[in-house]
């Protein structure tokens, strides 16, 4: 039934999942609590937690599949119940998901009452995991670190590093995230050796810290498909926003429509919804000369879209200025489309010789990458050679590090 399953009592928390319904496509971390939502109902638990507007909703397994059911597009959405319409929220996805999941829960309270739900449930040995970032609130983790055993996945600490990149209030929020978890949690799990090393940084200072457990997550294998690949076909894939650096490409690309004539012209397509600080550059771009003609905006697209792209193109460019993981260059050259990303040691770590690295972050060292690839001046490395972890490899990783470690025992 899967490594999950050895894990006693599993309480999964799929509050992300929740408030991300009628958000669009998933981000990475949104695919990753999904994943494992699928996985623990595969493997048969059936105990999922979320936090609601009005409280705390205990899910077991029609409810933990009606929600990823909904989250992935094959339940529509229903009405707004009472507890919704007379908030004047009705209207919106996540409260009509809300009405949804509290007709199907199996227990119910609201805040504050969470260590009597748990009481009630005879939940003593429970062992939650939180892979979401959400809902690591002093509650949750006070109730679930008291004698439980309590993982929690991190998958970075950008706020945190980088809050220029981030919304203003994202900092200290998150700080505070991460500071609850080193006080509550058992277990963290980090996504990479990356997210492990900036975790240790930020906690050098502090005592009782948690194990942390290196878990790489899985990549789906993607089915080969068969067209051309174009060798002026580029991709940009994720959210935009400042932190993915795509500006600076569109600075890139104004350099290259001087060095190329319109019949030569390496096309950009940016594959991603606008996220938080991008205005500016949406502004920039909707009146801009290359629009349509090099540059061309696609929003987001499904993943059949996606990986139709990344069949065609010469490469993924992944300029970012930071990252946890990076699910897109992994898939990149997966589907064939050798990755160029900025020079991140977390890059260094997936990707390995698979990849391209620039490591100056200007547009004239990305231009002269890019254009000695059109031209052909240097060879691709050999995409078939990357490594890619799968999803039971990443969950027999967190089932031993969660069962094999006195819930007690904090470094």
């Amino acid at each position: 039934m899967g490594a999950l399953s050895r894990v006693p009592a599993l309480w999964l928390d799929v509050t992300r999942t929740l408030t991300r319904i009628g958000r669009g496509p998933p981000t990475g971390i949104d695919r990753v609590e999904r994943q494992y939502l699928k996985t623990c109902l595969s493997s048969g638990a059936d105990r999922f937690l979320c936090r609601t507007t009005r409280g705390y909703l205990l899910l077991g397994a029609r409810g933990g599949q009606w929600l990823l059911d909904l989250a992935e597009g094959r339940q529509p959405l229903g009405r707004a119940d009472l507890l919704s319409r007379v908030s004047f929220r009705g209207a919106r996805p996540r409260h009509r998901a809300e009405a949804g999941l509290r007709a199907l829960a199996i227990d119910r309270c609201m805040r504050g009452g969470l260590h009597r739900l748990v009481g009630r449930q005879g939940a003593e040995a429970a062992t939650y995991l939180n892979t979401g970032h959400s809902n690591l609130s002093s509650e949750v983790l006070s109730v679930f670190g008291a004698g439980r055993a309590c993982a929690v996945m991190v998958h970075d600490l950008i706020p945190i590093t980088h809050p220029d990149l981030v919304a203003r209030t994202q900092p200290a929020n998150f700080a505070g995230r991460i500071a609850r978890v080193r006080h509550h949690a058992t277990h963290v799990i980090a996504n990479s050796r990356a997210t492990k090393s900036a975790l240790t940084r930020h906690w050098a200072d502090a005592e009782g810290r948690p194990p942390i457990t290196v878990a790489p997550l899985g990549v789906e294998p993607i089915k080969p498909i068969d067209v051309t690949r174009d060798p002026r076909h580029f991709v940009m894939l994720g959210t935009i926003e400042p932190r993915k650096n795509h500006a600076m490409m569109v600075d890139v690309w104004e350099d290259l429509a001087t060095q190329y004539p319109a019949d030569r012209m390496p096309q950009l397509h940016i594959i991603g919804k606008p996220g938080w600080g991008a205005e500016a550059l949406m502004t920039r771009l909707d009146l801009h000369a290359l629009r349509g003609k090099a540059i061309h905006l696609h929003g987001a697209l499904s993943d059949a879209e996606v990986h139709a792209h990344l069949a065609r193109a010469s490469a993924l460019l992944f300029p970012s200025i930071a990252e946890g993981y990076g699910f897109p260059p992994l898939e990149a050259a997966l589907a064939g489309a050798t990755p160029i990303c900025a020079d991140l040691a977390v890059f260094r770590e997936t990707l390995g010789d698979c990849g391209v690295y620039v490591n100056n972050p200007t547009a004239y060292h990305w231009k002269e990458t890019i254009t000695q690839l059109i031209d052909g001046k240097w060879s691709v490395p050999d995409l078939t050679k990357v490594k890619c972890p799968t999803w039971q490899e990443h969950f027999e990783i967190v089932a031993e590090a969660v069962i094999s470690r006195d819930v007690r025992g904090r470094s």
